[in-house]
């Protein structure tokens, strides 16, 4: 498995994060290039390069809400095989509590970081993989798209977007050898959320637990690496049967 990765470049969107960190970490471990994307924080995203194997990976930077900072961005990358679309914005907003103005920001906010990034991203990475006989592109949801967010609507919202999303676009570039897959997680244990995993969280799944970061990079890794184009289109759970659909 680890040997088709070699020589491949993996575009990694949210780097510097908790599922972004190990992402890089486990790809590069398979003999793959990573450029790493980060916003504002720079310093952790060059801290997670210094310790990759040396494969001349490089950071790009820029806030994905912004169409022209993307396309900037691939401005700058002269190929990519795999994109990997991690980069999320999660901002709790209860209907009840929030000015309209302010109700909107979030979602405005949300919508463009979740759902029009990706979507941007995919057409700017088509175009480079086009050129390179195919790629692929996994993006990350949630299980939210399905379970709903109470209190945090624009993200479940944008989650089921980037469910649609993913479909509509491997129906559109499988004739490119361009194939999309989407995994779906539940609570993962980062740092970020940490302090969500109540015992009543650990409890919705019958293993008692919330999802690691290296389950969801191991997810990644055998899409990206692995034979499985029939697969385009699917949309993995990786939940611990914490919400089960069919």
């Amino acid at each position: 498995m680890t040997n088709s990765l070699s020589n491949k470049t993996i575009f990694i969107t949210g780097a510097a994060g908790g599922i972004g960190e190990v992402l890089c970490n486990s790809f590069a471990s398979a003999n793959a290039r990573i450029i790493l994307h980060c916003n504002s924080n720079r310093e952790k995203a060059e801290s997670i390069m210094s310790n990759l194997p040396k494969n001349k990976h490089m950071i790009v930077q820029g806030d994905l809400s912004e169409a022209e900072n993307i396309e900037r961005i691939f401005n700058e990358i002269d190929s990519v095989d795999v994109v990997i679309n991690n980069a999320a914005l999660i901002e709790k907003h209860e209907i009840e509590s929030l000015s309209f103005e302010s109700w909107q920001k979030i979602w405005n906010k949300t919508m463009d970081i979740n759902l029009l990034g990706p979507a941007h991203i995919i057409y700017f990475a088509s175009q480079k993989m086009k050129n390179n006989n195919g790629g692929k592109i996994i993006n990350i949801s949630s299980r939210g798209a399905f379970r709903g967010e109470p209190n945090a609507p624009a993200y479940g919202a944008s989650k089921a977007g980037l469910n649609s999303l993913g479909q509509s676009m491997a129906q559109a570039l499988a004739k490119d050898k361009i194939f999309v897959y989407t995994i779906a997680p539940g609570f993962v244990d980062t740092e970020r959320v940490k302090k969500l995993v109540t015992d009543e969280v650990k409890a919705q799944s019958p293993l008692n637990r919330v999802a690691t970061p290296q389950e969801v990079a191991e997810t990644a890794l055998w899409l990206a690496s692995g034979k499985n184009e029939f697969l385009t289109g699917c949309i993995i759970d990786v939940n611990g049967a914490s919400y089960l659909r069919s």
